[in-house]
C-alpha cells in the first residue's frame, strides 16, 4: 500500500475531540477592570516593588497603585501575580506560534487562511500565518520539523501502520473530522484520527521589536511577544511584527520580559579569557553556575542561609574576563561574593575595570556575605572582571558574580 492510501485520502473519519460548534471563550477574567491586581514587580536595576498594575499605555507607561514614578514596561524584568499554574494534566491540543510560545486549545478549525479556536485567549480568530504548528500528539520527528519547517510547503505528520509519514502540500482547511491539503495539485482529505501534527511553511515573518515578553497563563500556555498595552483587563500582545492576540489579565500568572535595556553577561561571549590557577585545581569560568558546577549561591553574612542567582558568572582566582559594551549600556550591576560551596573558605579581590580604569574593587571572603555592585559605565567600551588571589593564595577562591548585567537606565 502506498503512502497516499495509507494516510486515507478520502472520507475517512476519526474524531479527536474537536468540536464543530464554536463557543465564546470562557476564560474572560471576572474582574476585567482590575488589570493584574497585586503583583511583585522586579525591575532591571535589581529592585523589587509590591504594587498593582491596572493599565499599560501604548508607549509602555504603567499605571496602578504604588507604581514608581514614570515606570515603563521596558524597565521591568518580571511581574509575578498571586495566581498559580494549574497542576491538572494538560492534554489539550497545542497550537504553537511562529514567534514562540504555545497555547492549549479546546478546538480549532481553519478556512480562508484563518484559524477559529476555543482557548484561554480573548482572541477567537487568528490569521494562519501566525501558526507554526498544531500538535495533537508530539514526537521527536515533529519537534525537529517544527525547528526546521519547509519554506515552500505545509507538512502534515500522519500516523500509519508503518510509522510516521510526512505529507507536504498547501493546507486548505480543517474541521472537526478531517483536514484538506492541496497535494500535487489535487485537494485531498486526511482524517484527523490519523493526524499527529501540522507544521506550516516558514513565511519568514518578522519578529516583534521592543520588550519581548513571555506571559505564563494559568492553564500552562505561554504567549510570547511585545506587550503593546493593557486596557480594560485585556493585554494586547504583538506575536509577530504585524499580528496581535488578546489575553485576559485574569488568567496571567507571570510575565518575564527580555528587554533591550538589559543584557546579562552570561548571555554573551567574552572578548578575552585569562585563567591561571596557582595551587588550586584549574577550573574554567562558567555561565550561570559556580566554577565547581553548582548553583550560583552566596552565603549571607553570619548565617547559614544563601542567596541564589539564576544568572551570573562563576570565576576562580586568578582569572580575567573581558566583555564588550556593544549597545552603549550606561551601568554595570552585579552581586559579588565567594561561592557558598567553599563552606567559609576563600579570600580574594574582585575587581571591575572599564577601559583600563578601576571602577570597583573589594576584598571578599567566605564569611563576608554578598556585596552589591552598581557602577557607571557610560561611554566605556570594554568591561573587565578580575578575580585575584588573597591571603590563602587561590585556595577556595570561587568567586560568583550574581546577576552580572549591563543596564540602560537613561
Amino acid at each position: 500500500m502506498g503512502l497516499l492510501a495509507a494516510v486515507c485520502f478520502g472520507d475517512c473519519f476519526s474524531p479527536k475531540g474537536i468540536q464543530s460548534n464554536w463557543l465564546v471563550s470562557t476564560a474572560k477574567a471576572s474582574t476585567r477592570q482590575d488589570g493584574l491586581g497585586q503583583v511583585s514587580i522586579e525591575l532591571i536595576n535589581g529592585t523589587t516593588a509590591q504594587s498593582s498594575i491596572t493599565a499599560i499605555a501604548l508607549g509602555g507607561q504603567i499605571d496602578g497603585s504604588e507604581i514608581p514614578d514614570g515606570l515603563n514596561i521596558r524597565q521591568v524584568l518580571s511581574v509575578k501575580t498571586a495566581r498559580k499554574t494549574s497542576d491538572a494534566p494538560n492534554d489539550k491540543t497545542k497550537l504553537k506560534f511562529v514567534g514562540g510560545g504555545e497555547l492549549g486549545i479546546d478546538s480549532v478549525s481553519m478556512a480562508d487562511e484563518k484559524l477559529e479556536l476555543v482557548s484561554s485567549l480573548e482572541t477567537r480568530e487568528l490569521p494562519l500565518e501566525l501558526l507554526r504548528a498544531i500538535v495533537w500528539k508530539n514526537s521527536p520527528t515533529i519537534d525537529r520539523k517544527i525547528k526546521t519547517p519547509s519554506a515552500d510547503f505545509d507538512t502534515v505528520v500522519v500516523d500509519t501502520s508503518s510509522g510516521e509519514r510526512m505529507v507536504e502540500g498547501i493546507l486548505e482547511s480543517i474541521n472537526s473530522e478531517f483536514l484538506r491539503i492541496n497535494y500535487k495539485g489535487e485537494s485531498k482529505k486526511i482524517g484527523l484520527g490519523k493526524v499527529k501534527a501540522i507544521v506550516t511553511a516558514d513565511l519568514g515573518l518578522d519578529k516583534p521589536k521592543g520588550a519581548v515578553a513571555a506571559l505564563q497563563l494559568v492553564d500552562g500556555s505561554q504567549i510570547v511577544g511585545d506587550i503593546l498595552k493593557l486596557e480594560d483587563g485585556v493585554f494586547e500582545v504583538a506575536v509577530t511584527a504585524g499580528n496581535t492576540v488578546q489575553v485576559s489579565a485574569g488568567i496571567v500568572v507571570s510575565i518575564v520580559i527580555k528587554s533591550d535595556r538589559l543584557r546579562y553577561l552570561s548571555d554573551q561571549e567574552p572578548l578575552e579569557v585569562q585563567e591561571k590557577a596557582v595551587f588550586a585545581f584549574q577550573r574554567p569560568w562558567k555561565k550561570n553556575l559556580s566554577v565547581a558546577g553548582n548553583p550560583l549561591e552566596i552565603r549571607l553574612k553570619g548565617s547559614e542561609e544563601v542567596r541564589t542567582f539564576k544568572k551570573g558568572l562563576g570565576m576562580q582566582a586568578s582569572s580575567r574576563l573581558v566583555f564588550a559594551n556593544e549597545s552603549s549600556f550606561d551601568r554595570f550591576a552585579a552581586v559579588a561574593g565567594i561561592a557558598a560551596e567553599t563552606n567559609g573558605r576563600g579570600d580574594c579581590q574582585m575587581i571591575v575595570r572599564g577601559d583600563g580604569i578601576e571602577l570597583w574593587s573589594e576584598r571578599v571572603t567566605g564569611g563576608g556575605g554578598p556585596l552589591e555592585i552598581d557602577v557607571d559605565i557610560e561611554g566605556i567600551k570594554e568591561i573587565v572582571l578580575v578575580v585575584s588571589p588573597g591571603a590563602e593564595f587561590d585556595l577556595g577562591d570561587h568567586a560568583n558574580w550574581g546577576e552580572a548585567r549591563f543596564l540602560k537606565t537613561k
